[in-house]
């Protein structure tokens, strides 16, 4: 039996990597290897050198194959390697300086959302929360602010996988109300999180982009409900927004620069 040559593995192996890039919710065996153009035999031996490695994982019930934070990781050494590692943190911290409040931001992650940056308030009470955790898409800030911006095709994946499980009385656990909700973001360019994740809890948060204008996280201001009602948390949407655009930009105006 004849081995595939290590130039044309590896050639394979990025198309593969690059296919699930874009599918949150992962692929079928099948539907990789008709994509990528290769046998579905050459398809399973390199994602199971994906697997070994680390950068792939396959989901026991669905069987779908999707890559892993570990590409995360890189991305990060690289964003600080290039310096962009600074912008994001001194966006994050000054935004963080205006409010008084703490500050998140999280990138999308499979079928939920995966804290990658706090900043704490300085006020005695604060958040359990921690990077690297995870958080669901439906209920939080953070994911409805990435959820509006995914294609409904893949919402409606998610919704499927994950469900819309209540975590608090305000949690939105109806798919036909959850989809007018994200409409709404969408208009108003800003997400709401009004104690549907943890009771006492509220948060604004809007979306980040790659540079191909897709969307890949987001970054929130979360409060304490008694202390901070929605017009104020409303106050601070021009911050955030601007936050989150400098962000984006600079992530955008790196790869194009790059291509």
């Amino acid at each position: 039996m004849s081995q595939t040559p290590p130039s044309k593995a590896l050639s394979r192996g990025l198309a593969i990597i690059a296919l699930l890039a874009g599918k949150p919710n992962g692929m079928k065996l099948s539907e990789i290897a008709r994509q990528v153009g290769i046998s579905k035999s050459s398809t399973y031996r390199l994602l199971q050198t994906l697997i070994q490695d680390g950068f792939a994982t396959q989901d026991e019930d669905s069987s779908r194959y999707r890559l892993t934070l570990k590409f995360l990781w890189l991305v990060s050494d690289l964003i600080e390697g290039l310096g962009l590692d600074h912008v994001v943190r001194s966006t994050l911290e000054e935004l963080g300086r205006v409010t008084g409040e703490t500050i998140h931001m999280a990138l999308l992650d499979g079928t939920e959302a995966v804290y990658v940056e706090k900043i704490d308030s300085p006020n005695s009470i604060r958040m359990y929360s921690r990077i690297g955790k995870r958080i669901p898409l439906h209920c939080t800030g953070l994911g409805k602010a990435i959820l509006a911006y995914l294609p409904e095709r893949t919402v409606r994946e998610i919704i499927a996988t994950q469900g819309l499980p209540q975590r608090t009385p305000n949690t939105i656990t109806d798919e036909r109300t959850l989809f007018e909700h994200l409409q709404r973001i969408r208009e108003q360019g800003y997400a709401l999180d009004e104690e549907e994740h943890e009771k006492g809890i509220r948060c604004i948060a809007t979306p980040l982009f790659d540079h191909n204008n897709q969307v890949v996280g987001a970054i929130s201001i979360a409060a304490l409900a008694f202390r901070v009602d929605q017009e104020q948390l409303l106050s601070w949407q021009p911050q955030l927004q601007a936050s989150a655009q400098k962000i984006t930009s600079a992530l955008q105006n790196h790869f194009l620069r790059a291509e």
